[in-house]
């Protein structure tokens, strides 16, 4: 069987394989990524191993893999259709890459993540260069930054990365390296000046409102959010300017981020929206709310995080206290999702592309991702923490050396 599986590995960039997620074929060499992933304490899903024992069907058998024994004597088609109902699929002819290796095309995720409202869910060939714009300005900033030395660490594989933030509720332990990654998005700002913006830091969790759209305002949120030697709460300081209070622990259980550059490739603006129906259907099932606008982000409950005192660890294990508070926080249903378009995170050829993140500090970079895998990603990833392997690009903080309490990445 080992030798079997080997093979099955071996054969996951072959273009001999069907262009479709759930022939037997392609299930076998997902499942043999799947016990990798397993083997370096990675929380996976198994729907694709869990009878890998066994033989696995032909092509011109049902066409139902290892997948028939998870999802209660169905094939994977037909328990989703009955499930979630119709699920609108990519258009014919629609070009995804099903030939070269998906599983570290993608490399992000080391440092913080920084969303922009924008209100928009397409932007220039480069984002960074719309003028007049904070992620202009911010870019500019984060360039400038002088850089910082951290430690390095060892991956057991070379797209699963350990975090270089703590878990919440503990200080850092050293400075982050990793420059901050911006991205532009279809977040409305919630600010009270409409022409300041709202801002989305991960993993620290904290949405930032009032960041003002200029060289000053951009500088501001570096200095006291994103910088590499603060942890998750921030600076502290009640005052103007850098001292206002702005930010808040968010209220989501999970994020996503569906990449719609369409300045960039058609594909992803094609895409996104698919996505984004096939995410309404699936996590209504769930009953599992969506902000798509960030009106959830404005008069949460409890001081802002600029107005905690006591001393860093103090402040961290609040910060850290808020975030345990989230619903569905643990898995599970119930609770809400955040989902925005970003701008271009690379890999267009794998389209749908998208990013989620978790309260944890879990960042997971999905690929060749079609509505019809949704109720996977729902399903496996954000109801239970755990990778779909057949979709993944790279992820970040997603090790988990106990999974006793089913949780997996979801947990700290």
């Amino acid at each position: 069987m080992l030798k079997k599986l080997t093979a099955g590995f071996s054969n996951l960039t072959s273009d001999s394989l069907p262009p479709q997620h759930h022939s037997p074929r392609r299930e076998q060499a997902y499942a043999v990524l799947a016990q990798k992933l397993a083997e370096a304490n990675v929380s996976v899903s198994d729907s694709d191993c869990v009878s890998c024992n066994l033989p696995c069907p032909d092509a011109g058998a049902s066409g139902a893999g290892t997948v028939v024994e998870v999802y209660g004597g169905k094939i994977y088609g037909d328990y989703v259709a009955e499930k979630y109902g119709d699920i609108e699929g990519l258009p014919t002819g629609f070009d995804t890459d099903w030939t070269s290796e998906l599983a570290g095309s993608a490399d992000g995720g080391q440092g913080r993540v920084v969303v922009l409202s924008t209100g928009k869910s397409d932007w220039e060939r480069d984002h960074t260069h719309e003028k007049k714009s904070l992620a202009h300005y911010l870019n500019e900033v984060i360039e400038a930054a002088p850089t910082i030395q951290g430690p390095t660490s060892s991956r057991p594989l070379p797209f699963i990365s350990p975090s270089a933030f703590p878990p919440p509720s503990e200080p850092l332990v050293h400075p982050i390296a990793p420059p901050p990654a911006l991205y532009s998005s279809s977040l409305i700002t919630q600010s009270n000046d409409s022409s300041d913006q709202t801002v989305l830091v991960f993993p620290d969790w904290k949405v930032v409102h009032e960041v003002e759209n200029s060289p000053k305002g951009a500088q501001e949120l570096y200095d006291a959010v994103l910088d590499g030697h603060l942890g998750r709460a921030g600076k502290h300081g009640v005052g103007e300017g850098v001292r206002r209070k702005r930010s808040w622990a968010m209220p989501y259980r999970a994020v996503v981020l569906l990449c719609s550059h369409k300045r960039r490739d058609k594909r992803c603006h094609i895409a996104a929206p698919l996505l984004r129906a096939a995410f309404h259907s699936c996590l209504a099932v769930h009953d599992i709310s969506i902000d798509e606008t960030g009106s959830s982000l404005i008069n949460l409950s409890g001081d802002a995080l600029e107005e905690l005192d006591g001393t860093e660890q103090e402040r961290e294990r609040e910060m850290g206290r808020r975030i345990r508070e989230i619903e569905g926080i643990n898995g599970g249903e119930g609770g809400e999702v955040g989902i925005f378009n970003i701008n271009h995170i690379g890999g267009h050829r794998y389209a749908g592309v998208m990013l989620i993140l978790f309260p944890s500090g879990a960042y997971i970079s999905y690929g060749r991702v079609t509505p019809q895998e949704i109720p996977r990603v729902v399903e496996d990833t954000i109801l239970q923490g755990k990778i779909v392997p057949g979709l993944l690009r790279n992820a970040v903080g997603v090790f988990h050396s106990n999974n006793a309490d089913g949780k997996g990445f979801l947990s700290w």
